[in-house]
């Protein structure tokens, strides 16, 4: 329970549900509740995530142990650093997205392309699980014992439940094999996000203009704290690849993979392909603020198909992504990434094109209407 003695946030009010009749995606929802009840409730599970991760890419964790009040006290942690903080100070500790590649500090509005073509309204604030590692804003001081706190429960307490679930589902005997490919104790570029959408009303009739565009996430794997507003939408590949909205799940945990794991299975798991749109008509004119935690491997992990260490991906006939000299260690390839997002105009008027490749180094990233 939250103490009355924490320090005072500058509350964020969130939109109200939509009534606006919307097409939602049938996701699955994984009750982690389950999870401590024996082996068979964890294979009951993993083969959730196996059918989620072979179709959208995307599933909801509830009961996982989180408050629904710490949520909406991280989310109002994340709404007054980003506005308690000078445009002075945000400047100052900008992150270094287009030299390093690094996410931790703030990204400011216009700094991706919405759709490919106009600047941005998102802002966000970022850090490590290691906030030693960067200079943190004056006004996250107060908050900042509770910001490390969430940040260890979400990574130590569900992530590694979640990538055990994953083992179960492939198969892979050691039941703790991701887990070790992010241990906690040894850095990668994983990174905490508070993230505030700002509508000012002026975009009621510019439909067919998204927030973020269609992409696959760089991270393995993704965790939103579920919000009200009708905002983020998942590419559906089992249904003509239409674009559905995602469910909100008061307390809850949505869960996409990234092309970490796509590269990791051969594609047998699916990169979620997605897009943040406007929201109905009845939840414009008011901003959107969320939390998430993406996940990507430790520094010097390799990462290439798992074929030898999983008899689901071998029995399916996957083949290795990547020749063994060209696959990414996890750094080289979120850096290389985080520099190129939201920088090239895409999609121009007319072209007729739905997805258009990208190649980084060795690799490549597709980003989709």
């Amino acid at each position: 329970m939250i103490s009355k003695a924490l320090p005072e946030v500058d509350h964020f009010t969130p939109v109200g549900a939509s009534n606006e009749p919307l097409d939602f995606a049938d996701l699955e929802i994984l009750d982690f509740s389950r999870y401590d009840e024996g082996q068979q409730a964890k294979l009951d599970l993993a083969n959730q995530v196996h059918k989620a991760m072979s179709t959208q890419g995307f599933f909801v964790i509830i009961n996982h142990g989180i408050p629904e009040e710490e949520i909406t006290r991280q989310v109002d942690i994340g709404h007054t650093i980003l506005h308690r903080t000078s445009p002075e100070e945000k400047q100052r500790l900008k992150a270094d997205m287009l030299g390093k590649g690094e996410y931790p500090g703030f990204k400011p509005r216009g700094h991706w392309k919405a759709g490919g073509k106009k600047p941005d309204r998102i802002e966000n604030f970022n850090v490590n699980r290691n906030m030693s590692l960067h200079e943190q804003p004056t006004a996250l001081e107060p908050y900042r014992g509770q910001i490390q706190s969430f940040v260890d429960t979400v990574h130590k307490d569900i992530l590694y439940k979640i990538l055990r679930l994953f083992a179960l589902a492939l198969n892979i005997p050691d039941e703790d094999f991701l887990v070790k490919l992010h241990d906690y104790n040894k850095h990668d570029e994983s990174w905490a996000r508070w993230m505030e959408y700002y509508d000012d009303g002026t975009s009621k009739d510019d439909d067919d203009n998204p927030w973020l565009g269609g992409h696959q996430d760089l991270s393995a794997l993704s965790l939103l704290f579920s919000q009200p507003m009708s905002t983020l939408q998942v590419r559906d590949y089992e249904d003509s690849a239409q674009w559905k909205y995602i469910p909100h799940i008061p307390g809850a945990i949505i869960v996409n993979a990234g092309e970490p794991m796509m590269w990791w299975t051969g594609d047998y798991f699916k990169a979620a392909v997605h897009r943040v749109v406007q929201p109905p008509r009845d939840q414009r004119g008011h901003d959107r603020s969320s939390v998430f935690y993406f996940v990507v491997p430790n520094d010097d992990v390799v990462i290439n198909t798992l074929v030898e260490e999983s008899p689901v991906l071998r029995k399916a006939g996957v083949k290795k992504w990547f020749e063994d000299d060209k696959a990414p260690t996890s750094k080289e390839w979120v850096n290389s990434r985080v520099r190129v997002t939201g920088q090239k105009a895409l999609f121009q008027d007319g072209d007729g094109k739905s997805r258009e490749v990208q190649k980084i180094g060795n690799v490549t990233t597709t980003w989709f209407k």
